[in-house]
């Protein structure tokens, strides 16, 4: 797709080439995935015995912590790393083998994000990389790689095939946790 913007359509909107583009984002990105990888992915971060940690990019940030805000309802020990670089090297500590962390990376990739990845893959995280078609130097730590189709007529990138994709995996985690979740929901609201 090309990276600049397109004229107005017939009908004087600039929507229907977005809306074009970001459809076929969608259906190119979920023909790349196989039911066995979201199956696998869903398993990990539903598994209660480890912790979830959840980060993002200058852009891509908002996605993790929209995932990171679901998945927190239905289990424990779900963390968004929010702030300044220094507060996420210092929960490296509390990763390890059974902990997944979900990245969050499309171009212009984040350095600081790439060092951090290395790190939780040298104690043994299992990471989840959410990244574009060109693929974040994360991949090369990461356990499962989503790479989502990202390009549209503007000059921004697009991160809703990415978004779709995190909707797709909370829901299904959702369903695989249903009775534990149901009862931490209901106690969550009694809370409030």
């Amino acid at each position: 797709a090309s990276r600049t913007l397109n004229p107005p359509s017939p009908n004087g909107g600039a929507v229907p080439p977005m809306l074009e583009a970001t459809l076929d984002n969608l259906r190119e990105t979920f023909r790349h995935l196989s039911d066995k990888q979201l199956a696998d992915i869903v398993a990990k971060l539903a598994d209660r015995r480890g912790k979830t940690f959840l980060i993002g990019g200058r852009f891509t940030d908002p996605l993790a912590r929209y995932m990171a805000a679901h998945l927190a309802i239905i289990q424990p020990n779900v963390f968004h790393l929010a702030g300044q670089e220094s507060v996420w090297r210092d929960r490296l500590i509390d990763m390890g083998k059974r902990d997944v962390l979900v990245i969050f990376d499309i171009r212009r990739y984040q350095d600081s994000l790439v060092r951090f990845a290395e790190t939780a893959h040298q104690r043994g995280v299992q990471i989840v990389l959410f990244t574009d078609q060109w693929l974040s130097p994360i991949a090369r730590f990461a356990r499962h790689v989503i790479a989502g189709r990202t390009a549209v007529p503007s000059a921004w990138d697009s991160s809703a095939a990415l978004f779709v994709v995190a909707e797709t995996l909370i829901g299904a985690v959702t369903r695989q946790l249903e009775a534990d979740g149901a009862k931490r929901i209901r106690e969550l609201e009694s809370l409030r």
